[in-house]
């Protein structure tokens, strides 16, 4: 299992708050909840490309188990194609879990 805050992640979206309208959130036993990031608001990020980022930062739990089930069941091909493929999954997983190459 990979290293990151466990449990589902939501992306809580505070309109009302100038400084930090969007934040990657997570429920943890004993708390109510747990702010894993804050996307500050910035005039060079306009507020749909915030979001953006937020729902991307909220779905990379799901993209990490995601890639790595794709990485288990795919590994058993071995063309050409699919290996660059599945060079590049491999890569963007280390990435993700902090190996070092």
């Amino acid at each position: 299992m990979s290293n990151h805050t466990q449990g589902w992640w939501y992306l809580s979206v505070n309109k009302s708050w100038k400084t930090n309208p969007f934040s990657i959130v997570v429920r943890k036993d004993g708390v109510h909840r747990t702010t894993i990031a804050n996307l500050p608001a910035r005039k060079t990020i306009g507020p749909e490309e915030r979001e953006a980022t937020a729902r991307l930062l909220t779905a990379a739990p799901d993209l990490l188990k995601a890639l790595e089930d794709m990485v288990i069941c795919f590994e058993r091909f071995e063309d050409t194609h699919t290996a660059q493929v599945m060079e590049a999954a491999r890569i963007a997983l280390g990435k993700a879990v902090g190996e070092k190459k």
